[in-house]
């Protein structure tokens, strides 16, 4: 009996959005004339770069490749967003284009991003985040709860700096208590002898 590839029951433009045999994560696909019309965009992930194909009974069939300086998925994406052909991007490929300027305008380091970016603005599954970014379940996790700490104390500071300068001589912050003439604390101001 031959061999029958496994593929994900998610599709997207009527392709699968994974192929777990060949390691592939549909990104997008070709929408411009020409001879690349109607290939299919699949981040390979023991190759960290973009092949673009046919998939044809059950199995994709790269023909190109887009090169990339990153093996960074995102990265990736953004070369085939750039690339000198029509593109339209899958969901999974909308997620990780904005993982890259998530990655470049906040704290996040690039992997913390990418699971954001599914996580939170993909509305990806921890399951499916995991098996799309090729890491563990827990793995995703921890960049989630580590991305949403980082982003939250950059949204404080930012809320700081915007205070005005009356608030800043007279800062009454959350959550701490003003100093009480009560009782004598271990920091209190001594004239030297």
């Amino acid at each position: 009996m031959p061999h029958q590839p496994t593929v994900s029951e998610a599709t997207e433009f009527g392709l699968p959005r994974q192929l777990p045999d060949q390691d592939a994560v549909l990104v997008g696909r070709v929408i411009s004339n020409g001879e690349f019309s109607g290939l299919a965009a699949y981040y390979i992930h023991g190759r960290g770069n973009i092949l673009i194909g046919q998939f044809e009974n059950q199995e994709f069939i790269p023909e190109y490749t887009i090169e990339c300086e990153s093996r960074l998925m995102s990265a990736c994406i953004r070369e085939l967003s750039r690339a000198n052909i029509e593109t339209e991007l899958s969901s999974v490929g909308n997620a990780l284009l904005q993982a890259w300027h998530f990655g470049d305008l906040t704290p996040l380091s690039h992997k913390q991003a990418h699971v954001y970016a599914l996580r939170e603005k993909g509305s990806f599954g921890r399951d499916e985040t995991a098996a799309i970014l090729n890491i563990s379940p827990s793995t995703v996790d921890t960049h989630l709860q580590r991305a949403s700490e980082k982003l939250a104390a950059a949204e404080n500071f930012v809320q700081f700096v915007r205070m005005d300068s009356e608030e800043l001589t007279n800062p009454e912050f959350p959550n701490e208590g003003r100093a009480s003439d009560e009782g004598k604390s271990s920091s209190d101001i001594s004239p030297l002898s």
